[in-house]
């Protein structure tokens, strides 16, 4: 017996199938089936809403004409049916919020295309780290001055986070990521100018590129949290850590040579007009997802926010992890050519392994962490887990590092232990990295922004403590390595003890909060 399904569909089933014109859809069965609510299944893409929104989602997408009249054949005896005009008018109109249908595969392109920005970001910070050997030259910086100039670059960094969450919440990741490209780009291919003036306005001119580096982290998380839903999320936020690692190999293994062909002048002219042409694309590629821009533009609930207990987990831990991993990347160089005897090439091309490492660990933690999120795993204890071995395993390699009393030049020993070290800390990008859109989705942006001003600061501090350390004690351990291990147990204490993934509505907290 044929069944009808109910006015607003306009459809006839035929033993329980809906017919939309000539072709016949399985009914999808509920996400969450009893006895299995707390189990979080991937979902296939493109994503299909939930039972029965998505039957009315299909008949959105399919508009039939004025009148339809269905009717089986003879020998079933099923009954046709007519659907009125008004019906199907109101059916097929979409909603304000999902007025252009997403396309297959458009936030694999929106997360690559981040994550190529990303590239570009690394590239543009790492490149003092090589710069700074011939530059140091030129200038006669010595190492307190270096340090000083290493750490300028995060005083803008720092400065920007929590406004590049509010300008993504308000206007977009798009506009915004598009406006901190630019910046940083121009300033980037300011530096040589800056540079001939004097100490200081170099340092105004990295300052700069901070500046519009801060931007990116808001905003790239912006997308990823508005395009990618969660059980995917930890891939999505490996891929971009991928990026960022990615782009940290490439402009280490780019700056050394163009600096030896052309002058360091050069590096910083190509890495700009990179960043310029990456502007372009994004322009015309680049697309906030439909209804999210001016998402939690309304009065942000401040204080909810910033008692979160867990939002300071995340926080506490985001400083300690870039404390040692900001020192690590941006003097590794320096102590390969300092304590190993490598040279500028060579130092450079060391320095590269940790990060091609890093790239395969991040992805394959991002992936391990959302199989196991999939298999019934509660997120907190993934996050936890993964942000584990990401402070416990670089803990023990910097330790038996700084054990080394004698180290001779050129010995493989070190870089073996930095290379396992550095790589295994890519782990956080399946833990503190994805825990910002773990709190909250809507308030992405303004989490990511407030955690990492910390970690900026954390990059102000660890590159000046190693200038003025080195400089005073002339010991790597004392200045890199011990404080480095110090701050990743604190890191990791605290995450473990504060951090919970379980989504707060901050609004909903606001709420509650107040007199009625």
């Amino acid at each position: 017996m044929d069944l009808a399904l109910p006015p607003w569909t306009g459809r006839v089933v035929q033993t329980g199938r809906p017919t939309f014109g000539h072709e016949s859809v399985e009914i999808p069965a509920p996400w969450h089936t009893p006895g299995d609510a707390n189990r979080v299944r991937p979902r296939p893409w493109p994503l299909w809403p939930l039972w029965p929104a998505g039957l009315a989602a299909a008949a959105t997408r399919r508009r039939r004409p004025r009148v339809l009249r269905a009717a089986s054949a003879a020998s079933a005896g099923a009954q046709a049916v007519l659907v009125k005009e008004e019906e199907v008018e109101k059916d097929s109109k979409p909603e304000a919020s999902d007025s252009r249908p997403e396309k297959p595969d458009e936030h694999q392109l929106i997360v690559w295309l981040v994550a190529a920005a990303y590239v570009i970001w690394q590239m543009d910070k790492v490149n003092m780290s090589v710069a700074i050997l011939p530059m140091a030259s030129d200038f006669s910086w010595d190492s307190g001055e270096q340090g000083l100039i290493q750490s300028s670059i995060f005083w803008g960094y720092a400065a920007t986070q929590v406004v590049g969450g509010l300008l993504s919440t308000r206007f977009g990741g798009k506009r915004v990521l598009l406006f901190a490209v630019t910046l940083w780009s121009c300033a980037t291919m300011l530096a040589p100018f800056a540079a001939s003036l004097g100490t200081e306005a170099f340092v105004l001119s990295r300052a700069l590129v901070g500046i519009g580096e801060g931007l990116a982290p808001a905003a790239g998380l912006r997308m990823v949290a508005t395009w990618v839903p969660e059980a995917e999320r930890s891939r999505a936020v490996s891929t971009l850590g991928a990026g960022k690692t990615g782009g940290s190999i490439l402009g280490l293994l780019l700056a050394p040579v163009v600096i030896g062909s052309l002058g360091w002048q050069s590096m910083f002219y190509s890495f700009g007009v990179l960043g310029l042409f990456w502007a372009a694309v994004w322009l015309l590629k680049g697309e906030d997802k439909p209804g999210s821009v001016g998402e939690g533009t309304e009065e942000i609930p401040w204080w909810p926010i910033l008692s979160t207990p867990q939002l300071w987990g995340v926080v506490v831990a985001h400083f300690c992890h870039d404390f040692g991993g900001y020192a690590l990347l941006t003097w590794t160089p320096t102590y390969l050519n300092k304590a190993l005897g490598y040279n500028l090439v060579g130092s450079s091309e060391l320095t590269v392994i940790p990060s091609v490492c890093a790239v395969a660990v991040a992805a394959a933690a991002g992936t391990a962490a959302d199989q196991l999120h999939q298999d019934g795993m509660a997120l907190t204890t993934v996050r936890k887990v993964f942000q584990s071995v990401g402070f416990f395993v670089p803990c023990l390699m910097l330790g038996l590092l700084a054990s080394m009393q004698e180290i001779e030049p050129g010995s493989l020993m070190p870089i073996l232990l930095l290379t396992v070290g550095i790589a295994s800390g890519a782990c956080s990008y399946a833990g503190l990295y994805s825990s910002h859109a773990d709190l909250s989705a809507k308030y992405s942006g303004i989490v990511n922004g407030i955690s990492t001003t910390f970690g900026a600061l954390a990059g102000v501090c660890s590159n000046a403590y190693v200038g003025y350390a080195l400089k005073a004690t002339d010991s790597w351990a004392l200045s890199l390595f011990v404080p480095s291990i110090c701050l990743y147990l604190v890191g990791w204490a605290v995450y473990v003890w504060l951090y919970d993934a379980t989504p707060i509505d901050w609004d909903q907290v606001k709420e509650e909060a107040e007199p009625s």
